[in-house]
């Protein structure tokens, strides 16, 4: 899939559902400019999530720390995961920030192959049941993790890029977007993440 065919698609979409559309956005890169993310990769950055998730909702960070080195998984946390993990005590900003990452985590499924992606929802009520159970073994959901084609995960980046500047223009200019730009930033994080837009979780760029 060319940046172009990507561009157009995400265009029909919009389209489809009566959503402003803005022709001069840029495309995005194109896939020989990007490294993607292997599946197993994929698998272990949403089993990191989930432990930072638990912060967000009280939990300790060495309570969340603890599994991630038992099962060897401490080593691919991002740099502001390891300081969250090794702290003590939390802003309510950090906190709130934590949670958001459901969106994220909703996003690797779907890439995973285990939910839907519906750009007009929040997260499944039973995101984590497709996920191993905290703080047990993911040894075997990581072995077994497999990727939605690239086409499939190159096209959503494109939508969510473009999604993401409807809903970010709809609140710099007051006017009533269908989608939410928490859940859509969260999201397009995690999927421009998996395609190789950039390697490094904490300094995706979410520009628009």
């Amino acid at each position: 899939m060319t940046p172009e065919e990507a561009k157009q698609r995400s265009h029909d979409f919009l389209a489809q559902h009566k959503l402003r559309i803005n022709d001069t956005l840029p495309f995005i890169e194109s896939p020989q400019e990007l490294q993607p993310q292997s599946p197993d990769d994929v698998a272990r950055r949403a089993i990191v999530l989930g432990h930072i998730i638990g912060i967000g909702f009280g939990q300790p960070g060495a309570k969340m720390k603890a599994p991630l080195e038992e099962f060897g998984l401490f080593r691919y946390t991002s740099a502001n995961e390891t300081r969250l993990l090794n702290a003590n005590t939390y802003t309510e900003q950090e906190k709130v920030n934590a949670t958001w990452l459901v969106e994220c985590m909703q996003a690797l499924g779907w890439c995973l192959g285990l939910v839907n992606l519906d750009p007009f929802a929040g997260c499944d009520d039973n995101l984590a049941s497709h996920f191993p159970r905290p703080f047990t073994d993911p040894s075997d959901f990581i072995a077994n993790a497999k990727l939605r084609p690239f086409p499939e995960l190159y096209q959503q980046a494109d939508l969510h890029y473009r999604l993401h500047w409807l809903a970010r223009d709809a609140r710099l200019n007051g006017y009533d977007s269908p989608v939410k730009e928490g859940v859509i930033q969260e999201r397009r994080k995690a999927i421009d993440w998996v395609v190789g837009v950039e390697a490094d979780w904490d300094e995706m760029p979410m520009d628009t």
